[in-house]
């Protein structure tokens, strides 16, 4: 069986999607070595950086230079079934939801959220929200097999969309291999966030929580934000102007992994209060490298999390201070979270989530029950 991968999001800055797909990617070619795999798409600017699997069963197709934006949409929506077609490939997948409309085989796609849907507060602009509304739609009505990232997406997908449930499958991800490096104690002591500056991340919550703890005398921590800037950015930079501890708050822009590992092993806590996640990798990066979590109770999170994170109310500010401030005057609790966190991590597995991917593309090439 040959398996053609659009791998066109593996490029430039990445963020967890493409992060997702270079990990599954990687792990793919690891585990399904009596499958022809083609990669299709890849960036010749950045797989220097972000390296693709070689192999005697890997097949590599390049495009003639990065595709992002209106670029890549255009592109998966035509030249993507065309060279699958000519690659002879039996199988398409696709690791998000932007499957051609027209594919010469059956597609499966990972369908990572459904953010796109939420009106209070929007999380993307109106034309992105209609947009990947309609590839969702699409790749969820004619795929042959759905994967997603966690129970709580697919639960949202069979409520909104009439389907047959056995189309739809949750397959958890696992974080990236950071190696076993030792923490490091910083000059002096941070919170760290980690993700897109967007709105859906509940930033503005964050910076006014940490401004009570600060103005309280509870902490004498910095808040680090990073990654790069989103959707809302405006309202969380108007909320750092005003905090009178704005000095105290720094942004980083979009880190490397080398960098946000040293970030993690080097903070006190993850704090991570989005409004809504389908997966949230970072939960897990942060157990890797031994540092406690603070977490919205919202969206997949609790499911990753488990009992490994201390939760708070994603509304309340308050309550985000105050869970904060009981993991920081807490060394036990500190202690319980690494110990927990680093239990929670072995039910996260590349491998596992790899194995599972191949079992749903051979089941989708033998019975794909869609129309392609």
């Amino acid at each position: 069986m040959r398996i053609g991968v659009n791998v066109a999001v593996i490029s430039g800055q990445m963020t967890g999607v493409g992060y997702h797909a270079l990990s599954l990617v990687r792990a793919l070619a690891r585990v399904g070595k009596d499958i022809g795999w083609v990669l299709i798409g890849a960036d010749p600017s950045t797989n220097s950086l972000n390296p693709l699997p070689k192999g005697d069963n890997i097949q590599a197709i390049g495009a003639d230079r990065g595709l992002d934006g209106a670029r890549r949409a255009a592109w998966q929506q035509w030249a993507l079934p065309r060279i699958a077609a000519r690659a002879g490939v039996d199988l398409l997948y696709c690791p998000d939801y932007s499957r051609p409309a027209w594919s010469p085989v059956p597609v499966v796609n990972t369908i990572h959220d459904l953010s796109f849907y939420s009106s209070s507060p929007p999380f993307s602009p109106l034309a992105a929200r209609l947009w990947k509304g309609a590839l969702a739609r699409l790749a969820i009505q004619r795929s042959a097999r759905l994967i997603a990232d966690s129970e709580f997406v697919r639960g949202e997908i069979l409520q909104r969309f009439r389907i047959d449930p056995g189309r739809v499958v949750a397959i958890h991800l696992a974080a990236q291999d950071f190696g076993e490096e030792a923490r490091q104690k910083p000059e002096r002591p941070f919170l760290l966030f980690v993700g897109t500056l967007e709105v859906r991340k509940n930033l503005v919550t964050l910076i006014k929580a940490f401004t009570t703890l600060r103005a309280e005398g509870g902490i004498p921590h910095r808040l680090l934000l990073v990654g790069k800037q989103g959707y809302g950015w405006d309202q969380i930079g108007n909320a750092i102007a005003a905090s009178p501890f704005r000095h105290e708050i720094e942004v980083r822009g979009y880190e490397t992994n080398q960098e946000v590992s040293r970030l993690y092993r080097s903070a006190d806590l993850l704090v991570f209060p989005s409004l809504y996640e389908g997966f949230g990798l970072p939960l897990l990066e942060a157990m890797a490298c031994g540092l406690p979590v603070v977490s919205a109770r919202a969206g997949s999170l609790p499911e990753v999390a488990g009992d490994a994170a201390e939760f708070f109310d994603p509304g309340s500010e308050r309550d985000l201070a105050a869970a904060i401030e009981r993991v920081l005057e807490s060394p036990a609790l500190q202690e319980s979270l690494r110990r927990k966190g680093r239990e929670r991590l072995k039910l996260f597995s590349w491998e596992e989530c790899a194995r599972r991917h191949c079992q749903l593309f051979r089941e989708a090439f033998e019975s794909p029950s869609a129309v392609s």
